[in-house]
């Protein structure tokens, strides 16, 4: 029989568990944010390609003064031992050079079979997926975590081709809400952002309606909103920032920003374009900005495409490196 006193004493270690718990829970809340505080230090990095990332290429980025890379996994892919190896590598490559990955996770294939007509049928779909990327990240955190400097839920899913999953607006929700819950504990170690939109989340975009299907379902689903700002004045940066402080409470990253030396301009266009952007970067409201791209990808669908790179597609740096590293210095 269990004394009163015992029973008082078993009663006192539950709250206190819960109270260690919840304190837990507002410290991993406290510390995504803090690392990404607006007004806090403001880190620029560079996108790589895990297949073409080498520890010479590491060196030359650190060397240039980005403080971070941006590489890609892709769940579907992990399950192939050689697509691994490059993982690893990549993250071998940045660990030598002393750069943290910014880590950006999503599938390349549909989630469900798009053809569902059984919403049940295709919420289990979803949800068995969701578990595969969970389990991806956390063996990513839990093998590379002294070297991640936060995990980006996804790339682009307002557009088709990096959400071949059917209608975003009803699979997004099902699949992103197993995901955040599935991905708690990774809070206590890093940051979690996303959604790595298209488009930066305005009143009514669709953006801003994927992030608010979050909301009521999710406690505290990402860290910070990650959005690219292809052609985006200084203004319209400033105005996203404040409209995701605002809405969200939280802060908003820029994972994609770039000109390619393959549109109108060339490559002093280019160069110009860059050192005008990173010269206004602290007045952007944004601590978190990644270039795109490190080095050219001569296999783009076209011309500009191809061309984002700082250095070309064997390694030779063009005149927006030089570009980068002054604006860099200042």
């Amino acid at each position: 029989m269990i004394s009163f006193k015992n029973l008082l004493k078993t009663g006192v270690i539950v709250i206190a568990l819960c109270m260690v718990g919840i304190t837990m829970k507002a410290q991993a809340q406290q510390f995504g944010q803090r690392v990404f505080d607006s007004e806090g230090p403001l880190n620029v990095g560079t996108q790589v390609k895990v297949e073409r990332f080498t520890s010479t290429s590491a060196m030359q980025i650190k060397a240039a003064g980005f403080g971070f890379v941006r590489f890609g996994v892709w769940v579907n892919s992990m399950q192939t031992a050689e697509y691994r190896k490059r993982v690893a590598g990549a993250f071998a490559a940045a660990e030598k050079a002393g750069l943290p990955v910014l880590l950006t996770v999503r599938s390349t294939i549909p989630l469900a079979q798009s053809s569902q007509s059984d919403e049940a049928a295709r919420n289990a779909q979803l949800r068995d997926a969701a578990q595969q990327l969970i389990h991806v990240v956390n063996d990513l955190v839990g093998t590379y975590r002294n070297n991640v400097l936060a995990i980006e839920l996804w790339n682009e899913p307002e557009l088709p081709a990096y959400w071949p999953t059917g209608d975003v607006e009803t699979t997004f929700p099902v699949y992103m809400r197993m995901v955040c819950a599935g991905l708690k504990n990774v809070h206590a170690w890093k940051p979690v952002i996303g959604f790595g939109f298209a488009r930066a989340p305005a009143s009514g975009s669709r953006s801003d309606k994927l992030l608010q299907s979050l909301q009521s379902s999710s406690d505290h689903c990402i860290d910070a909103v990650s959005y690219h700002a292809y052609g985006m004045s200084e203004r319209q940066i400033q105005d996203a920032s404040a409209y995701v402080l605002s809405r969200y409470g939280l802060p908003a990253l820029i994972t994609e920003w770039g000109v390619s030396s393959g549109a109108k301009g060339g490559m002093t266009g280019q160069a110009a374009n860059i050192q005008a952007f990173l010269m206004k970067r602290a007045s952007m409201k944004t601590p978190l900005i990644s270039i795109y791209e490190w080095q050219d990808t001569a296999n783009g669908k076209n011309a500009r495409e191809r061309n984002f790179g700082l250095v070309d597609a064997s390694g030779t740096p063009k005149p927006a490196l030089g570009a980068t590293l002054e604006a860099l210095r200042k």
